[in-house]
């Protein structure tokens, strides 16, 4: 009876996770068919989609877990889902609701995506690391993460906090609207591509310490600053410098999430007590997942051109695509657990008391043990009894 109850509560979940997916599928496809929206990139919308699907069990999580603790940790992956359908977002709103605003889309992207949106993710992944892996308070860890990502957040992007069109106003993109104009107008009269010498001759350079002008180039500076800026000059490049600021302040950040992750990790394998089963498994993809984005961004800093861009953003968020796979997987293990009434009394054994409670062996660790060590070679007796004849 028992056992036939507790299939049934799994079962219901399934049922719940399922359905909510295929509305939420159904939504998003429906809003893009029916909606104007600029071009999409295919994994950008693959892994958006799975981490909307991650929200969804997690909010099964929320729902199925006893423990207040547990229930902010899967909260916060619910917030990861929201914060992908506000990117989502980004394709669509600023096109319909602020068409007439040719700045409206990089105001979306500055304000949503890359302040709010990287503020959301950070804390999540800070925070989640730290439910997963210590014991502090509930309230006490998440005040703690909410400090340690928006101080650095806040000083990275208090320039676009306060200029709205702060990505338009840069030492790079005031030089390059002078290099352009100058290309311009230089082609227009010789019907030739002007080389950086002429344009040298040209335009008036400044000297930038930060953001502060500190006086004029000289000939041969503004020789080099136009061979930079030059690859940006053609079809989408331009794109690139101006998004420049938000992606050197998304992987900063990563590598930030990615430092206190991996510290936590090491304090918990050191000498801490078990932690909620399937959790060393999800914090280490969640290490993952923020190495990814340093390496990810980091790139996308660094280039200059819009279609090797297109190209990266594609490989990069197929490998985030799979991390964030293997952790809805992980929490649909976590999900069939904790449903079991073995995993409800190791966990109620883990608050009681932690200390006599030893690491939860799973499926995963049996696959290890049986892949990798070898077996017992006495499995079978020395000597057999000759029957008799």
């Amino acid at each position: 009876m028992k056992t036939e109850q507790r299939g049934a509560n799994l079962r219901t979940y399934i049922y719940g996770i399922v359905g909510a997916s295929v509305f939420v599928g159904v939504g998003i496809i429906t809003v893009l068919a029916l909606l104007p929206h600029n071009k999409l990139v295919v994994f950008s919308i693959y892994r958006q989609v799975a981490f909307i699907l991650t929200a969804i069990v997690a909010a099964a999580l929320v729902r199925a877990e006893t423990q207040r603790r547990h229930k902010m940790l899967f909260l916060l992956f619910v917030f990861l889902g929201i914060q992908q359908i506000l990117d989502i977002a980004y394709h669509i709103v600023p096109q319909i609701l602020f068409a007439d605003n040719r700045f409206a889309g990089v105001q979306y992207y500055q304000y949503v995506t890359g302040g709010f949106g990287l503020f959301v993710q950070s804390v999540c992944l800070v925070g989640a690391g730290m439910l997963m892996n210590t014991r502090m308070p509930t309230v006490k860890t998440m005040l703690t993460a909410c400090i340690i990502c928006s101080a650095p957040l806040v000083m990275m992007l208090h320039p676009t906090l306060t200029n709205p069109r702060y990505l338009y106003t840069t030492p790079e993109i005031t030089d390059f609207r002078i290099v352009d104009r100058a290309w311009i107008e230089t082609f227009a009269m010789t019907k030739q591509v002007p080389t950086p010498e002429v344009l040298a001759e040209r335009i008036s350079l400044s000297r930038w310490d930060g953001k502060v002008r500190t006086g004029e180039m000289g000939f041969e500076e503004k020789i080099r600053r136009v061979r930079e800026l030059e690859p940006y000059l053609f079809g989408n490049n331009y794109n690139m410098l101006v998004f420049k600021p938000l992606n050197e302040a998304w992987w900063q950040m990563s590598l930030l999430c990615a430092v206190v992750l991996l510290l936590l990790i090491a304090s918990w394998f050191v000498g801490d007590s078990p932690s909620g089963v399937y959790f060393e498994r999800m914090s280490v993809l969640l290490l993952c997942f923020s190495v990814f984005e340093v390496f990810h961004y980091s790139t996308y800093a660094n280039l200059r051109n819009y279609e090797e861009y297109l190209n990266y953003f594609n490989s990069g968020a197929f490998l985030s695509l799979l991390t964030v796979v293997a952790i809805t997987v992980l929490l649909l293990q976590r999900l069939r657990f904790i449903l079991s009434h073995e995993g409800q009394y190791y966990e109620s054994r883990m608050v009681l008391s932690p200390i006599r409670v030893t690491r939860w062996r799973d499926s995963f660790d049996n696959f290890i043990i049986q892949k990798f060590f070898k077996q017992n070679p006495y499995r079978k007796r020395f000597l057999t009894k000759t029957p008799p004849q």
